[in-house]
C-alpha cells in the first residue's frame, strides 16, 4: 500500500509517495531538515542547494559504509556457518568411529571372557 505523506524539509513542503510508515518518513524528514539547518548555521554562505548536496553526499557515504559493513558481516557469517557445518560433520564422523570402536571392544571382551 502506498501512502502519500506531506513533509517539510528546511521550510519547503513535499508530498512523498511511499510504502513506509508515516512516522518513519516524518522522522527522516525532521532529521534531514535538522542536518540542513545545522549546516547552514555553521556555513551561512551556503545556498539551500549546496546544503542539500552536502547532506546527500554525507548520507550516501554513510549508506555505502554500512552496506560494505553488512556485506562483510554476511561474508563472515557464511564462513562461520561453513565452519560449523564442517565441525558438525567431523563430530558425527568421530562419534561413528567411537561407536564402532566401542562395539569392537565389546566384541573382544566377549571373546576373551572379560
Amino acid at each position: 500500500m502506498v501512502n502519500k505523506i506531506k513533509i517539510e524539509i528546511a521550510g519547503a513542503s513535499y508530498t512523498v509517495a511511499t510504502s513506509e510508515q508515516e512516522g518513519y518518513v516524518r522522522d527522516l524528514a525532521k532529521e534531514m531538515s535538522d542536518d540542513i539547518d545545522a549546516l547552514m548555521v555553521r556555513n551561512p554562505s551556503l545556498s539551500m542547494n549546496d546544503a542539500l548536496v552536502l547532506c546527500a553526499i554525507a548520507y550516501l557515504s554513510e549508506y555505502k559504509k554500512e552496506a560494505a559493513n553488512s556485506d562483510h558481516i554476511r561474508s563472515q557469517l557464511k564462513e562461520y556457518l561453513g565452519d560449523t557445518a564442517r565441525a558438525r560433520m567431523d563430530a558425527d564422523e568421530a562419534n561413528r568411529r567411537a561407536d564402532k570402536l566401542a562395539r569392537e571392544l565389546e566384541e573382544l571382551r566377549r571373546r576373551n571372557g572379560l
